[in-house]
């Protein structure tokens, strides 16, 4: 049997180089959507993150509904459109990057899907996300969690949807140190593998110094498809053992 690595995260929006360079390292990407939905905290990324203003990082978030809601899953939360966040979020791409060598690139793609009617937040999410994929020409399966029906917490669902989803050897984020329980992947005989990308300063427009952990996009519109996955693959994890 061949070794299958596969990586999972939630359906964070716009996400970090980091997300993608698990991805890249992966033969497959689960994308979790059957979790709590988290609005702050270390999982707070889920319906924000942030790009490169002209006063510094500037958070772009999508309003999600939560009024009585607070236990609901990744998977169900609704996107509140009655706030006009979509004009938003385009006027801020627009306003940051239009000068950027790559936003005639970028910024129509992103025009059409800002264009589209979404109601649930993981929806426009994986669209982004597959977007950003397709033009680094990054090609892996995609499945979503929820469709594993995974019963454990924590650890334990860890490794279940690293067996559901086929894999011999499952690429957790840095932190999956501090909760995995090791010794339960070691007897299920799973291997696991810990990222180990730190992200190397490329020109921002305008920028004296350099600012880390901005959505993927920055690094889109300011070095381009090309230039973004060799600062994936310059991270660190797609070399290690």
């Amino acid at each position: 049997m061949g070794k299958t690595v596969v990586t999972a995260h939630q359906a964070n929006y716009l996400p970090y180089l980091g997300f993608f360079e698990k991805i890249l390292v992966a033969d497959r990407y689960v994308l979790v959507d059957d979790t709590q939905f988290v609005k702050r905290g270390p999982f707070g990324w889920i319906h924000r993150n942030r790009i490169l203003g002209s006063s510094g990082p500037q958070w772009l978030t999508v309003p999600v509904k939560t009024h009585g809601r607070y236990d609901q899953n990744i998977a169900d939360a609704v996107i509140d459109s009655q706030r006009n966040w979509s004009r938003k979020h385009l006027r801020a791409f627009e306003l940051s990057y239009r000068k950027s060598p790559h936003f005639e690139t970028i910024y129509p793609v992103l025009e059409a899907i800002y264009a589209r009617e979404w109601t649930h937040l993981v929806d426009l999410s994986q669209a982004l996300i597959e977007q950003v994929l397709q033009w680094l020409e990054i090609h892996r399966p995609i499945t979503r969690s929820s469709a594993y029906g995974i019963e454990g917490q924590g650890s334990a669902y860890v490794l279940e949807l690293a067996q559901k989803s086929g894999a011999t050897h499952y690429l957790s984020g840095v932190h999956g140190k501090d909760y995995l329980d090791l010794p339960a992947f070691d007897s299920a005989g799973m291997g696991l593998i810990f990222q180990n990308f730190t992200c190397h300063p490329y020109l921002q427009l305008g920028q004296k110094s350099f600012v880390s952990h901005l959505s993927t996009f920055d690094a889109l519109f300011n070095v381009g498809p090309k230039g973004t996955l060799q600062l994936l693959k310059e991270g660190g994890t797609i070399n290690c053992p």
